[in-house]
């Protein structure tokens, strides 16, 4: 899909940084307790968990623990979830949260799906991945020293719908500051392929509280979640702008925002809230030519090409402007 047509498709028109309310860190009550046995900090390695929810369920996670970790110094910690039919290690690989060259001080948590997907994609019935989520926070905060002030959430594909799935959730979007998917799968929950107006969809979401920073990156000519929405797989997908501006909207910034291109204007930046003196707390990347990946300079595991900019560090930039 060309650029020009995406900006019709936007509908996107003009107009930094929420600051910090504090600097200080919200200790969690784990903090002082020495390391579970066989857990280090890992200087880029990680440790694979088991990890029983508490309806049951066995669940596995790896867990990334900064080398620079002190067990009285808290820390903060980010989620990242992969997309359907992937598996932990490759998101792991993928997001590079455990690169310490762009994420030196934070835990890095990649939580395994069952069946290798995430609630909110339509062929994940009956698991409980929010239950899922709140337990790992308590179970964090209770072992390890985390700023409880500073969880974030990001995810890929399906793994990026459900960081929206915890974002609209009325409890956990009380407890993580910041969101950030990548090439999310937003599928409107109870929608139909039949009856999909893609940009004008209803789209269900209850967050706790307000303000709460998103930021998206898409691909114009991504296949699998396309930018322009649709039918697919029996439900509907909202176009990538409506889902934007309907965030925008939920935050009470309406539709103005503030709109930069870089790289000859091959990627373009959609910022919102700056009337309310919080420009970008509602951030989407539009990256022209750039298919269903995680946006890399250099190749991974969606792409042997590279594209124009890195997706992780402007996501740990967002993630330092925010705590709750």
């Amino acid at each position: 899909m060309a650029l020009k047509s995406l900006l019709l498709l936007a509908s996107l028109s003009l107009i930094t940084a929420l600051p910090s309310s504090s600097d200080s860190p919200t200790k969690s009550c784990g903090c002082g307790k020495a390391l579970p046995v066989a857990q280090r900090p890992a200087g880029g390695d990680s440790h694979q968990v088991q990890f029983k929810q508490s309806d049951g369920t066995a669940r596995t996670y790896l867990i990334h623990i900064p080398s620079n970790y002190d067990v009285n110094t808290a820390a903060p910690l980010i989620f990242s979830f992969h997309g359907r039919t992937k598996i932990a290690s490759s998101q792991e690989e993928l997001s590079q949260f455990s690169n310490e060259e762009w994420n030196p001080n934070a835990f890095a948590v990649y939580p395994q799906g069952v069946d290798n997907q995430w609630q909110g994609d339509p062929a994940s019935k009956g698991v409980d991945d929010i239950g899922f989520v709140s337990d790992m926070i308590k179970h964090f905060t209770q072992r390890y020293c985390i700023d409880t002030s500073r969880i974030y959430a990001a995810g890929k594909s399906n793994g990026g719908g459900f960081t929206n799935t915890l974002a609209c959730d009325p409890q956990l979007s009380k407890q993580i500051a910041a969101f950030a998917p990548v090439s999310g799968a937003f599928y409107v929950p109870d929608s139909t392929s039949t009856s999909c107006s893609a940009q004008t969809i209803s789209i269900p979401c209850n967050p706790g509280r307000h303000p709460l920073p998103m930021l998206e990156f898409h691909g114009s000519d991504d296949t699998t979640i396309p930018y322009s929405g649709g039918a697919r797989r029996g439900v509907c997908l909202p176009t990538v702008p409506h889902w934007v501006r309907e965030w925008s909207q939920r935050e009470g910034y309406g539709l103005t925002n503030q709109t930069t291109g870089s790289y000859g204007g091959r990627v373009l930046k959609y910022e919102y809230g700056g009337a309310a003196g919080k420009l970008g707390i509602v951030t989407h990347y539009v990256v022209d030519g750039l298919g269903h990946d995680w946006p890399s300079k250099g190749p991974n595991g969606d792409s042997d090409e590279g594209t124009y900019l890195d997706a992780t560090p402007l996501i740990m930039d967002f993630f330092a402007r925010y705590r709750l």
